[in-house]
C-alpha cells in the first residue's frame, strides 16, 4: 500500500509537478523559453525526468503557464488527461495528440484518480483571457489549492485548504493592473483558505524583451518575512522536492 503523501517539485514558475498519494498531476507546463520570455530561475526538471502523469492541469493560455512546444514531446499523450479553460486550449492539445483534453468550468468536480479529486474554482481573468484555479483532496484528507496566476485574495475565502500554492511576484504592466498575487496578497489568501502552509510559485521574472512591458511587485523571500507564526512559508528552489507530511 503506497503511504498517503503530498509532495512537490518546483519545475519553473507556476510549472509544479504534484504527488498526491501516489498520483503525480503536473500544474502550467513551461519547459521551452523563448528569445522573448526566459525563465529568470533554473529548470527544475525536465519533460523527460516526469514520472508518469494522473494528470495535467493549466490555469490559462500565457505561454509560460501553456507550453505547446513542450507538450508536442510528452509521452502518453494518447492516455495522460489535460485539463484546460478553453475549448481552443483543448482542440490544440488535441491535435497535438491529448486524447483527453477536456475544458473545465469553474465548479465542476471530477475524480482523477481511486481516491484523488479535484474542483475546478474561480481564479479571475488574465488580461483577456480565462483564469482557473483547482482544489485537490486526497483519500489521505489532505486538501491542495493551486492558483498558479491567482491575483485577488476574495474568490479563495470560500475555500479550505492544508497547502496552497500562490503566486508571488505580484506581475503588472507598466501602465495597468496587477495581474498575480504580491507576497502580501498570497500570505493573505493561504491565511483565508486556513493553509498550514504556502508554497510560492509564480516568483522569479526573466531579463527578456517582454520584461521591459512589466514589472514585478515582491519574493518568495517577502512573503516568508510577511507570514506570522500559524503561517509557514516554503521557499522551495527549484528541482528539489519537499514532502508535506514529513514537514507538517
Amino acid at each position: 500500500m503506497i503511504k498517503p503523501t503530498v509532495a512537490m517539485t518546483r519545475v519553473v514558475n507556476s510549472c509544479v509537478l504534484l504527488e498526491l498519494d501516489g498520483h503525480a498531476v503536473l500544474t502550467d507546463p513551461w519547459f521551452t523559453e523563448r528569445w522573448w520570455l526566459r525563465r529568470g530561475e533554473p529548470l527544475g526538471l525536465r519533460v523527460r525526468d516526469l514520472p508518469p502523469l494522473t494528470a495535467v492541469v493549466v490555469t490559462n493560455l500565457a505561454t509560460n503557464h501553456w507550453d505547446l512546444r513542450a507538450l508536442r514531446h510528452f509521452p502518453a499523450k494518447d492516455t495522460t488527461p489535460l485539463y484546460v479553460p478553453t475549448r481552443g486550449m483543448a482542440r490544440r492539445a488535441r491535435a497535438l495528440g491529448f486524447r483527453r483534453a477536456e475544458r473545465l468550468t469553474w465548479g465542476r468536480t471530477l475524480d482523477l484518480a481511486p481516491g484523488l479529486s479535484m474542483t475546478v474554482v474561480p481564479s479571475g481573468r488574465t488580461l483577456v483571457w480565462p483564469n482557473n484555479a483547482y482544489v485537490f483532496t486526497t483519500a489521505g484528507g489532505r486538501v491542495v489549492f493551486f492558483g498558479g496566476e491567482a491575483g485577488e485574495v476574495a474568490p479563495l475565502e470560500r475555500y479550505r485548504a492544508d497547502l496552497a500554492l500562490l503566486p508571488v511576484n505580484g506581475l503588472r504592466p507598466l501602465f495597468g493592473p496587477r495581474l498575480v498575487m504580491g507576497p502580501e496578497q498570497a500570505v493573505a489568501g493561504a491565511s483565508a483558505l486556513g493553509a498550514e502552509v504556502l508554497v510560492p510559485v509564480h516568483d522569479a521574472h526573466g531579463h527578456d524583451p517582454l520584461s521591459r512591458l512589466f514589472r514585478t511587485g515582491g519574493t518568495a523571500s517577502d512573503a516568508v518575512a510577511l507570514a506570522g507564526p500559524e503561517l509557514r512559508v516554503v521557499d522551495l528552489p527549484t528541482g528539489k522536492r519537499w514532502e508535506l507530511d514529513a514537514s507538517a
